[in-house]
This record gives structure tokens, sequence and C-alpha cells, in this order.
């Protein structure tokens, strides 16, 4: 029975024992350098020892370790951007981004372009008018198109943490004991629940491209034509979008690289959101919570 080679198997010839080819320069190069300042006499007889067994470790490491390998991607590294916020000029040169303003994102190549967010819909659950409702009036949506446009569908982790906060704010208002040891366990399972299952929410998109007019007053507000239009022929069909402002465009380009939140259009990280969340919430909240902590802790009479 013949036995297949495999195609990435890589040898290289052995020069010197079981040093490669390179490997041996190294070493040679290594030791030549160390014994020649060691035996040469060229320096004083404390740092003559210790230059030459430096030179012949050097060589040694490059011979056996790959440190010619291991300072090139140091090197590389060093040379590439490292920031990874979506100011940063690398995301920038991959995003083709030149600026976000006036509802609609400008490119470096001259284009501009207007988002809409498409909320999705439940096919499943549809009747069967329903259903050819919506993909009968899709296809006359796409059938009335006289320019192109990019349908973009982006899938992300499916979040209940803002549902599941709201839920708790309520048992812990009415200071009910029995309820929020339910809740205890129904957000434990929903959270593992979500995490084996590997359950995403899909968010869809559709990108406009605005018509180039001799102002750019006019093409903005060309654009806006053009997706006032296609907001109006969508509904028809009985889909929901709506068109994405400058806060927003700015946190769905700005969430592929970070994970930022989206409040009263600022930008914080997720420990300042709670924060700000828990300062502005409301006393009997926040009354009921530690009541609720002193009753836990508190051993119950009688009992």
């Amino acid at each position: 029975m013949p036995y297949a080679i495999p195609a990435n198997i890589k040898y290289e010839e052995r020069l010197v024992g079981p040093f490669t080819i390179k490997q041996s320069i190294y070493l040679a190069i290594g030791l030549g350098i160390g014994g020649w300042i060691y035996f040469g006499n060229v320096v004083a007889d404390p740092l003559r020892q210790v230059l030459a067994l430096a030179f012949a470790l050097l060589g040694g490491s490059f011979a056996m370790f790959d440190l010619d390998k291991l300072l090139l991607n140091m090197f590389n590294f060093m040379r590439q951007e490292k920031t990874s916020s979506w100011i940063s000029p690398a995301a920038r040169k991959l995003m083709n981004i030149k600026s976000i303003r006036a509802d609609a994102v400008y490119l470096k190549d001259g284009r501009i372009l207007g988002v809409l967010g498409v909320t999705p819909i439940n096919f499943g659950i549809l009747s069967e008018n329903d259903k050819d409702t919506v993909i009968y009036g899709f296809l006359e949506f796409l059938n009335g198109l006289n320019y192109p446009i990019q349908i973009v569908m982006r899938s992300v982790n499916l979040d209940l943490e803002d549902y599941l906060r709201h839920l708790k704010r309520r048992i812990l208002q009415r200071d009910d004991r029995v309820a929020l040891a339910y809740f205890e366990h129904f957000s434990e399972y929903m959270k593992s629940y979500i995490s084996s299952n590997q359950i995403n929410d899909r968010h869809f998109y559709i990108i406009v491209p605005a018509k180039k007019r001799a102002r750019e007053k006019q093409t903005i507000e060309g654009l806006e034509t053009q997706c006032e239009e296609l907001i109006s022929r969508l509904s028809i069909s009985g889909i929901v979008s709506e068109r994405l402002n400058t806060h927003q465009l700015i946190n769905l380009y700005s969430s592929y690289f970070t994970e930022t939140f989206e409040v009263y259009d600022r930008y914080i990280s997720p420990i300042t959101m709670y924060r700000r969340m828990w300062k502005s919430a409301p006393k009997p909240y926040k009354t009921a919570q530690k009541e609720l902590e002193q009753k836990t802790q508190t051993p119950q009479a009688g009992g």
C-alpha cells in the first residue's frame, strides 16, 4: 500500500553534527569572535573573559533558539501600528474613512455613503399571506432600484444584561425574596444557555451611495432623499428601517474595534456606565436593595 508523503515537511541539511548550515554559521561567528577576544589579548583580563563568554553565548542563542527570528518579529512589531482604537491610523486606512459628518460617511476615494438600520423580522411566525407580502414587496423594492446598494448582516453576541437589570430592579422595588430567588436561577440559566449554545443577535444594514452633484450640499440633500425613498419603499413590505445619524454611525464603526456603549450620544466604558446608572437610579431602588441585603444577612427570629 503506497504511503503519501505530506507536502508540508521541511528538511534542512546538517553541516556540523545536529546543526544546520545557518546554525553552524551563527555558532562559528559567535565562537570565532569570542575566541579572538579571549586569545587575542584585545582587552584587559576581567573584561576579556566576560566579552568572550557573552559572544559565545550570543552565537549559541542564534544557533539554538532562533534568536534572529525573534529579533525580526520584535522589529516588525515595533514598526506596526499597535493602537486598536477606531480613531487610529491603521483603522482609518483599513476602513478607508475620511470623516463621518452630516449623517453620512465620507470615504477617501470621494464617495459619500448613507447607512440604513433595518429591524429584523421573525419570518417564522408570520402567516402565509404575510410572508408573501414581505417577499413580493422586497422583490419590488429590488426591481425598482436604479443604483447599487450594499446589504450588510452583522452577527453580535446576544446581550440580555439591560433586560435582566430592569427585571431585577422591579423585583427589588417589590421586596419579594421568593421572586428574587427565582430571578437568580433564571438569570444564571439564560446566561449559561446563551453562552453554551452561542446564540447571536443579527443586525442588518443597507449602505446607500450618494449620487455625485456639483456641490457637496446638493449631494447630501440628494442622499437624504434617496434614504427617505428607500425607507418608504421598504415599509410597503412591512420592513421597518431608519437612517443612522452621525453619532450612531460613529458607534457602529467604532464597535468593530472597541467595546463601546452609547448613552445620550456619549461613549463610555462599561464601568463608567454602571456608575452613572447607579447614581441616576431612583431612591426606592437603592433603598429596597439595601433593605433586602440587611434582611438577608440578619437571621430570622424564631427560625
